[in-house]
């Protein structure tokens, strides 16, 4: 009786005071009405009313301290905000009821604590927090007592005005960022508007907005809108969670989220974007990660990300706890579904996505929940050379290198391989790229819309080490020793560490990474950034067919093999380079042609099984069975000598032999379109010349008569020529076309004519039995040339040429096929010499009678109606000189001619004038 007595004398009270200010009010209108002749009331002014507020409150707190009244059941309105509608306040002031469910609480533990404005809630909220962490003293908190704190907390967050502290901090910050909800408008509208405008916000502001933030992370029930959106979902999806555990029911239902009703997923989000850029909010990574943060990130500042970001650099070293590192990763997984839960992307990639991302904002604002935000993260990386904001491009970057380390941050991929992943890396843990290594190596057997995804995160990550999670693990000592001051990005590292893979510096685990990663290159061309940069232009130029084909899938090496066939039209020198190079990593390792995998890996392993591949080797092995070989592999392999014909950096073992050589017989020469070839087998019958490089030589001759191409410059010169007078032949590859266009050599082109002579003077030159096109004179060098210093089907270099050479010259009779290859391969003055004897002589003597006659001398020299010798009829002293002149003449012409031809052996072949192009180039 004596509480409900108070009771009602502090509401006669609060009346009495209500009614004399009215009164006063009144009687102040009654005055101003006399005075201006008006029969109306003043309204109160925002100051009057906020002292009214305050007596009110303070009538109220007194009754309350003194007698512990129970103010349940007393009203008072607060109309602090006026944004906001008027609000009654919990027990009359604003704070829990002292005589409620927590009275013997607050009386033990909060007795000198001020009653109003929260405080009372302040000091039993401290010491549920205590009780979490073990340090309270005494009896917990009652039930009864935490029902009714949660109750009042979620009452206080439905309105502004319902929280005075708030209210009192924030009412000039909310006239001034929040006037478009207006007066009398959605009081949670206007809470929203505080937490997005939180970096804006007064000191006291901000700090009461995270207290109210910090308040709805810890019991869900407190965040009105994402109470009433899920309230039937938590019920039956989460009623075994303990509501009174912090954060504990949001995170069962961001753990269901494909369950939950759409209403629900949307507010789900909401209060998640808002929680984003403070740990603290994200009650159950705060709890998992408190050790980690003191022992990982003790100097780092909370807010704006910076915790997390911390925790996230740190949670692959020794030491980080798995409680933490499991938490922290799904949230991770959840930000690589929407970057509006990403910080740094959301603050610092607004403009950006603004500017570059319009579609996917577009489509992202009809799509629902979780999820519909991670094409405007892909479209970001796949811009990030165009984005403005310098934190941007840093956040985006970091963005991609979680997705390198694990597929799970990549969420695109996670969802288009789900069932891969399922099917065929069940048993591989997540993180440091494995479930993504055991994809690759099951390229072939993924679904469609698993290798196409995997393919595009390949591609969009091939550009920076830092993207490249095994080959940035294997090889930190490398990069730091061998490539400190390379820039990051665009693979220049990638670049240096291929540029060394060689070094005594570089690991075994290492070098066989960037082996690895060497390789994946060359399946695609987009997987070679730079040779992508590079190339840009000569692709569309030349391959664009071919590419328009690989658009969203993996095409292998189509466009590169495209480039590479149509490298003499290629305009980039950068393009040429790259090109060139991509043809190095494929001489020196088969596997790095996707075709020449897969064409000869039957092959491989029937002849070369035991031969360890790199160092050209595994080619090597395989020409010595080229007969042997499937036709697919063989073709592959020619393709591939073709491509080695114009530079011997391309041939990783000629190379190695004649390394020397170049250095000192061809110091000058220029790499590219064979000319280096030309100078190695122009002076290889010099002293000092090595036996080994002399050796590999004469084998590559050996080899160049079976297929035109092999010899750049006759497989450029003579293209059109073949095409025209050997189809037929085309495409064999045992030395048909050589020999037949030797056959029809006068129908050839200069420029055609100028090379093929050189290649069979040659061919010649280092005469071989049984060799594709000198195989015509192998019965006359045995027959004429008895004294060449045969071994084996070898003789000594040059000497056939030259035995040959002399034979023709004077008039030795070789079989028709030897003579007539003998004079294509003599330059063409000396071939005018000894072409036909007949025609020769009746030319002679006709040029003799057209100087006789002009002379005056006697006819009687020249009979015009014989031919041949018969036409000549000289005697006497003329008879003796002619004779004698005509010997000298033959002798000298033959030993021009055989000195020419021995010449010609050695000395390098002019061009006909054309424009340098520094070609060749790797």
């Amino acid at each position: 009786m004596r509480v409900v007595a108070l009771g009602l004398c502090c509401l006669l009270l609060l009346a009495a005071c209500q009614a004399a200010d009215e009164n006063k009010a009144a009687d102040a209108a009654d005055q101003g009405a006399q005075k201006g002749g008006q029969d109306q009331k003043k309204p109160l002014t925002r100051k009057e009313r906020d002292e009214l507020l305050k007596k009110k409150l303070q009538l109220v707190i007194a009754a309350v301290k003194q007698n512990r009244t129970d103010t349940s059941k007393v009203e008072v309105e607060s109309d602090v905000v006026e944004e906001a509608p008027e609000a009654k306040l919990w027990a009359g002031y604003g704070d829990l009821a002292v005589a409620g469910a927590c009275e013997d609480e607050i009386a033990r533990l909060c007795g000198k604590v001020e009653p109003g404005e929260g405080r009372l809630e302040d000091c039993l909220t401290h010491q549920l927090e205590e009780e979490e962490e073990g340090d309270a003293k005494g009896p917990s908190v009652s039930e009864g007592c935490r029902q009714e704190l949660a109750a009042f907390k979620a009452d206080r967050a439905s309105n502004v005005n319902k929280d005075l502290a708030l209210a009192k901090a924030c009412r000039d910050d909310i006239k001034k960022y929040c006037k478009k909800v207006g007066p009398g408008g959605d009081p949670l509208e206007l809470l929203d508007c505080l937490r997005r405008s939180k970096k804006k916000l007064s000191d006291k502001c901000e700090a009461r907005v995270f207290e109210e933030q910090e308040e709805e992370a810890k019991d869900w029930r407190v965040d009105a809108r994402l109470q009433a959106a899920c309230k039937a979902d938590a019920e039956k999806l989460c009623d075994d969670v303990d509501e009174d555990e912090e954060g504990a029911t949001t995170e069962c239902l961001l753990t269901k989220v494909p369950q939950l009703s759409a209403l629900c997923r949307d507010q789900l989000k909401r209060a998640m974007v808002e929680r984003a850029d403070d740990i603290r909010l994200e009650r159950p990574l705060l709890h998992a990660c408190s050790r980690d943060m003191r022992r990982f990130c003790k100097d780092v500042e909370m807010g704006e990300g910076r915790m997390e970001a911390c925790l996230q650099d740190h949670r692959e070293q020794d030491g980080f706890s798995e409680r933490c590192r499991q938490a922290l990763e799904a949230r991770m997984e959840r930000q690589a579904a929407d970057y509006q839960l990403n910080y740094g992307l959301r603050e610092y990639c607004a403009e950006d996505i603004d500017e570059l991302c319009k579609e996917q904002r577009e489509a992202i604002a009809m799509a629902e929940g979780f999820g519909a935000d991670a094409q405007v993260i892909t479209c970001l990386e796949t811009q990030r050379d165009k984005i403005r904001n310098r934190r941007c491009r840093k956040e985006v970057k970091r963005q991609m290198r979680h997705e390198a380390e694990d597929i799970r941050f990549d969420h695109a991929l996670a969802t288009a391989c789900h069932k891969d992943v399922k099917e065929r890396c069940h048993g591989v843990a997540p993180g440091s790229a494995r479930v993504i290594a055991c994809l690759q190596e099951q390229r072939e057997q993924l679904s469609p819309q698993c290798a196409s995804r995997l393919f595009q995160h390949e591609v969009r990550l091939a550009e920076d080490i830092d993207f490249k999670y095994p080959l940035r693990q294997a090889c930190v000592v490398e990069i730091e020793l061998l490539c400190r001051d390379v820039p990051h990005g665009h693979a220049r590292v990638v670049r240096c560490l291929q540029d060394n893979i060689e070094s005594e510096e570089m690991s075994d685990e290492c070098r066989a990474e960037v082996k690895k990663d060497e390789l994946k290159a060359g399946t695609d061309f987009r997987l070679n950034v730079r040779l992508t940069k590079a190339c840009t232009a000569d692709v569309q130029r030349l391959c664009k067919d071919a590419a328009k084909a690989c658009e969203g899938r993996v095409c292998g090496g189509v466009v590169l093999e495209c480039l590479q066939d149509k490298l003499d039209q290629v305009q980039a020198e950068d393009c040429r380079t790259e090109v060139l190079r991509q043809v190095k990593a494929q001489a020196t390792d088969y596997r790095a042609s996707p075709t020449g995998r897969g064409a000869c890996a039957a092959d491989v392993q029937r002849f070369c099984k035991d031969v360890e591949p790199g160092g050209g080797r595994t080619h090597a092995c395989l020409r010595e069975h080229m007969e042997e070989l499937s036709e697919r592999c063989r073709k592959t392999e020619l393709r591939l000598m073709v491509l080695q014909a114009r530079d011997i950096r391309l041939r990783p073992q000629l190379w190695a032999a004649c390394s020397e050589e170049v250095a000192v017989f061809c110091k000058g020469v220029e790499p590219g379109k064979g000319r280096v070839y030309k100078c190695l087998a122009e002076n290889m019958s010099k002293p000092g010349f090595g036996e080994e490089c002399r050796q590999a030589v004469s084998e590559r001759i050996a080899a160049t008569q079976t297929d035109y191409r092999l010899d750049y410059g006759v497989g450029t010169s003579c293209q059109a020529d073949a095409e025209k007078h050997c189809a037929k032949e085309m495409g064999i590859g045992k030395g048909q076309v050589l020999r037949c266009l030797v056959a029809h050599y006068k129908q050839l082109g200069g420029g055609c004519q100028d090379e093929l002579s050189r290649g069979v003077r040659r061919a010649l030159w280092a005469f071989k039995l049984g060799a594709p096109l000198t195989q015509v004179c192998d019965t006359d060098v045995m027959a004429v040339c008895p004294g060449s210093g045969q071994q084996g089907s070898m003789f000594k270099m040059g000497s056939v040429g030259t035995c040959l050479s002399k034979a023709v010259a004077g008039g030795t009779q070789l079989t028709e096929g030897c003579r007539a290859l003998v004079l294509v391969a003599a330059p063409r003055d000396a071939r005018s010499i000894v072409a036909d004897s007949t025609s020769s002589v009746e030319a002679v003597a006709l040029r003799v009678a057209e100087i006789v006659k002009k002379a005056g001398l006697s006819s009687a020299l020249v009979n015009q109606q014989k031919s041949g010798l018969g036409a000549i009829t000289i005697t006497g002293w003329v008879a003796f000189a002619s004779l004698a002149s005509l010997v000298l003449l033959v002798l000298a012409l033959a030993a021009f001619g055989a000195w020419h031809f021995m010449r010609g052996g050695r000395q390098q072949h002019r061009y006909s004038r054309v424009r340098e192009m520094k070609q060749g180039d790797v």
